[in-house]
C-alpha cells in the first residue's frame, strides 16, 4: 500500500512500514536505489537533501516494466507475443513486486515426408516449453523459428520439428513399415510408426503420433495447450497414403496439417505460429497440391504481473 499522498500528519513510521528498516530511523537509509527503496521510486532523491515531503504518494511496489512484440493486457498481467523474432526489453525489473515471468516458446514444426512411395511420414510439431524465470533489466533477443526453425528466447531454446521419420523437438512419423522420428522429452513426443501400406503421424506436444494401419494414414499427436492463456499449439502433421480408397492422417489438435491421399487430398502445412507439423505426402507419380505439408511457424509468449 503506498504511503499517503498529502498531509502535514506523515510519520517516519509510515516510511518504515512501507519500506522496512529497524529502529531507531535515519532518514538518509531511505534515498532512492539503497538498502530499502527501489531505484524505480522516482520521486525519492537518491543523495543529497531529503525531506518526508519526497515520500507522499511513494510505495515499495515496483512493477517489471517492458517492451517488444504484440502486448496485450490480461487483469493484473501483460502478455508480450512474438509471431517473427525481435527483442523484449525490460526497462524495470525491482522493488517488492514479482520479477517471475511466464514464458511459452514454440519452435518451427517439421515438414511433412517426402511425396514418394514409403516416405509420406508426418511432420513432427516443434518443440513447446513453458516455465517461469526470474527477469532482470537486459534486453532480451527473441527468434521465433519457421517451419523447421528452432525457437530462443529468455535463455530458453525449443528443437525444431522433425520432418517425416526425423528426430526432433516432436519426432516425424515413419514412411510405409518405417519407424517414428524421436522426440525430446519436455517438448514433444515420438512420431508413429508407418503401416503397411501407409505412413505414421507426426508427434505432438501431448501426444505421440498414430501409427499408420494397414493403407490408413495414423493422425497427427495431438497438441498441449499452455495453462496461461488455455491456447493449445505443436500438434504432429497427419501420415500420408498412396491408396485412395481410404483416408489420410488427420493433423493434430494445435495446428498439425492434414496427409496427403493420392489423386484426393492435398496435404495442408501445420498453421503458423503454433509450430504444427506438415501433411505427409503420398505417391509422388499422382497430382494433387501441395503433396506435402510445411511444417507452421512457431510463437513466443512472455507474461509477466504490472500491478496489484
Amino acid at each position: 500500500m503506498a504511503i499517503q499522498a498529502s498531509g502535514d500528519d506523515l510519520q517516519f513510521s509510515e516510511i518504515q512500514t512501507e519500506f522496512g528498516g529497524s529502529d531507531p530511523i535515519g532518514i538518509s537509509e531511505y534515498y532512492r536505489g539503497g538498502s530499502y527503496v527501489p531505484s524505480g521510486t522516482t520521486d525519492v532523491p537518491d543523495s543529497g537533501e531529503i525531506q518526508l515531503s519526497d515520500f507522499y504518494g511513494a510505495s515499495n511496489y515496483v512493477a517489471i516494466s517492458a517492451s517488444g512484440g504484440s502486448v496485450a493486457t490480461s487483469g493484473d498481467y501483460k502478455l508480450h507475443t512474438f509471431t517473427s523474432s525481435g527483442t523484449w526489453s525490460i526497462t524495470q525489473a525491482s522493488g517488492s513486486a514479482s520479477n517471475t515471468v511466464d514464458y511459452l516458446v514454440v519452435a518451427g514444426g517439421g515438414n511433412g515426408g517426402a511425396a514418394s512411395w514409403g516416405d509420406g511420414g508426418g511432420g513432427g510439431a516443434g518443440g513447446m516449453r513453458t516455465g517461469t524465470i526470474t527477469a532482470s533489466t537486459q534486453n532480451y533477443g527473441i527468434t521465433v523459428g519457421g517451419g523447421g526453425s528452432n525457437s530462443v528466447a529468455v535463455g530458453i531454446t525449443s528443437t525444431a520439428g522433425g520432418g517425416g521419420a526425423s528426430n526432433g523437438g516432436s519426432g516425424g512419423g515413419g514412411g510405409i513399415g518405417g519407424s517414428g522420428g524421436s522426440g525430446i522429452s519436455g517438448q514433444g513426443n515420438n512420431g508413429g510408426a508407418g503401416g503397411s501400406s501407409s505412413s505414421g503421424g507426426g508427434g505432438g506436444k501431448g501426444a505421440a503420433g498414430s501409427a499408420g494401419s494397414g493403407p490408413t494414414g495414423g493422425a497427427g499427436g495431438a497438441g498441449g495447450a499452455w495453462s496461461v492463456n488455455s491456447t493449445t499449439y505443436a500438434g504432429g502433421g497427419g501420415g500420408g497414403t498412396p491408396n485412395n480408397n481410404t483416408s489420410a492422417g488427420s493433423g493434430g489438435s494445435g495446428g498439425g496439417g492434414v496427409g496427403s491421399r493420392v489423386n484426393a487430398t492435398a496435404a495442408g502445412n501445420g498453421s503458423a505460429n503454433t509450430g504444427g507439423g506438415g501433411g505427409g505426402g503420398n505417391d509422388a507419380s499422382h497430382s494433387v497440391s501441395p503433396q506435402v505439408g510445411s511444417g507452421g511457424s512457431g510463437i513466443v509468449i512472455v507474461r509477466f504481473k504490472f500491478q496489484n
